[in-house]
């Protein structure tokens, strides 16, 4: 099919995926907070992993596919000629992750049609549940990463040039840190290699994801919008996207949540404003929803970050409310309570300087919810 056509194909699905949404139930649309639930999981993961995530969500079949290769000792050297989307194909380099989002179909599935229909709304929800993690002091800087605070928007991106860490992290202790709990919050496992299939970068301009050749470093780039760079927005295939919205896209009811390892127990709960077990069960618009974007981040002892296997150490968060329920006061550290929303928050001086712009950001289109 030639390139032209597809993406025509690409426009009118996009349309059309809209129009297929009030077949699902009443709802039309994900609330913040319903979406805010979806990603806390994801949301702090680097923007490289983020940028493949996302579109590789709306190709759960392919991400199966990958998941078996992988699991069958498939050749690393023959991922690439695979005949699967290109960013399952840049996701399999990272086996853990694929493993992890296939083994939580549901979730995954409902993540790609979500972000299928609401592309810009689920990129809001990431901003805000990383803005909401920095308030609380609990997305710092590391060996491992660097968080870079542009504006409202925070990117997270590798600390090293050739290196990428995948972060764990319990939903339940990160956004909402539990009153006695000290840490640690983040921790990584082993370092994965980067390369050419990194050719997927997150827009926080226009709230999207953007697709094209991938070039070293980690500089917020802005190339792509030139035609000339080869870059273009990304869109989900028109092959099955009707399939998975059809499937998938039930914003009446609740979104489901990952299975965070073998050994946990129950499904994340994020404390808080429109997020704890009501909001769960009547997922509705609240209009008190809090907009942590601009708030100053809670200061924490740096406590040392363990190294542990991919996506383990989840059941921290548990042990860490029963540890408070015990009267542990050994463990007592200084909590932030929740700021309430302001209608026009100050900006705070982020931690480090963020890469400058290299053009002015475009004026049309997003707000910052």
């Amino acid at each position: 099919m030639n390139p032209p056509l597809t993406a025509l194909l690409a426009l009118a699905l996009a349309a059309s995926l809209h129009a297929q949404a009030p077949a699902a139930g009443p709802a039309t649309a994900y609330a913040p907070e319903q979406l805010d639930q979806l990603v806390a999981p994801i949301a702090l993961y680097p923007d490289p992993l983020i940028a493949l995530m996302l579109p590789a969500s709306t190709a759960p079949a392919d991400l199966a596919q990958a998941a078996h290769y992988l699991a069958a000792n498939g050749n690393p050297a023959g991922i690439d000629a695979q005949p699967w989307d290109p960013s399952v194909r840049g996701l399999a380099h990272y086996p853990d992750v694929v493993r992890w989002m296939n083994e939580n179909a549901d979730w995954t599935s409902t993540l790609g049609a979500a972000f299928a229909v609401q592309p810009a709304d689920v990129m809001r929800s990431i901003q805000q549940m990383r803005a909401r993690a920095r308030a609380a002091g609990t997305l710092v800087d590391t060996p491992q990463q660097r968080v870079d605070a542009e504006g409202d928007d925070i990117r997270i991106v590798p600390a090293q040039a050739d290196e990428l860490y995948a972060p764990q992290y319990d939903p339940d202790v990160v956004y909402d840190v539990p009153e006695g709990y000290a840490g640690p919050f983040l921790t990584f496992g082993v370092g994965y290699p980067v390369g050419a299939w990194l050719g997927f970068e997150c827009d926080w301009d226009d709230f999207g994801v953007w697709a094209g050749p991938w070039h070293p470093g980690w500089a917020y780039r802005r190339d792509w919008r030139d035609a000339r760079g080869g870059g273009r927005q990304w869109r989900p295939d028109p092959r099955r996207g009707h399939e998975l919205v059809r499937d998938h896209f039930r914003p009446s009811g609740n979104p489901p949540a990952p299975r965070l390892n073998a050994g946990a127990r129950g499904q994340a709960r994020l404390a808080g404003p429109g997020t704890g077990p009501q909001a769960r069960r009547v997922a509705a618009p609240s209009p008190s929803r809090p907009d942590f974007r601009g708030y100053a981040p809670v200061a924490r002892p740096a406590t040392p970050a363990p190294g542990s296997p991919v996506f383990g150490g989840y059941t921290r968060g548990t042990q860490a409310r029963d540890n408070s329920a015990r009267g542990n006061s050994s463990r007592q550290a200084p909590v932030r309570s929740i700021a309430p929303a302001r209608s026009a928050p100050a900006h705070s001086a982020p931690a480090r300087s963020a890469p400058a712009r290299s053009e002015p950001a475009p004026t049309g289109g997003h707000d910052r919810h």
